[in-house]
């Protein structure tokens, strides 16, 4: 997932394309090609669970799709031709169906809100980390800066995630651990690069 990304970033990309007048079409395009990608790594993050991965697979395949017909009549608009006011009212129109599609998207997101947040969270761990997360959860286990409590919910098989997480104030905790954790490996990955930097 890329670093920076996280899931306030993504609800806000999708939030500007559903504030978008219908009759901007072209602004609409810009911004998807910003989102796709971060979409693509809250997808990624949502394997550990098959569910929710299973559900928002479904809701990404009508969204490029709405996506790439509106690309599609953007391009064909471009052309000129006596049927370019035509395809820009295809665009507009186009345009409508994909925010619909993200409003869709963005329920889902907002219903799993405390899941994603986490699962995006894990994704950019184990990026900066180049191992499983798990490995940084067992340093703070041992220095004893997690509950026994919490280290069993974290050590649990995916499935038990979303139990968890049903638990409003161990799902704050999971998140200020892991973001505590994001906030260490981005600190020790700066110490590493100015090391390098004096070296040279």
């Amino acid at each position: 997932m890329k670093q920076g990304t996280t899931f306030e970033t993504v609800l806000e990309a999708v939030d500007r394309i559903l504030e978008l007048s219908p009759s901007d079409p072209s602004s609409a395009r810009e911004l998807w090609q910003r989102l796709d990608p971060m979409l693509e790594g809250v997808l990624g993050a949502t394997k550990i669970d098959a569910a929710c991965h299973a559900r928002m697979t479904k809701l990404m395949t009508s969204l490029r799709t709405a996506a790439s017909k509106l690309i599609q009549s953007l391009l064909n608009s471009r052309r000129g031709g006596p049927l370019r006011d035509d395809w820009v009212r295809f665009a507009e129109r186009d345009l409508i169906k994909l925010k619909d599609e993200l409003l869709a998207l963005r329920e889902f997101m907002v219903e799993e809100a405390d899941f994603l947040r986490l699962a995006c969270l894990r994704a950019q761990l184990r990026e900066l980390s180049g191992t499983d997360p798990e490995k940084l959860f067992e340093e703070l286990h041992g220095a004893g800066a997690i509950s026994e409590r919490t280290w069993v919910l974290l050590m649990a098989q995916p499935g038990s995630w979303r139990k968890a997480l049903k638990d409003r104030e161990l799902s704050q905790q999971l998140t200020r651990i892991s973001r505590w954790l994001l906030d260490l490996q981005e600190t020790r990955e700066g110490r590493s690069d100015g090391v390098r930097e004096t070296q040279r």
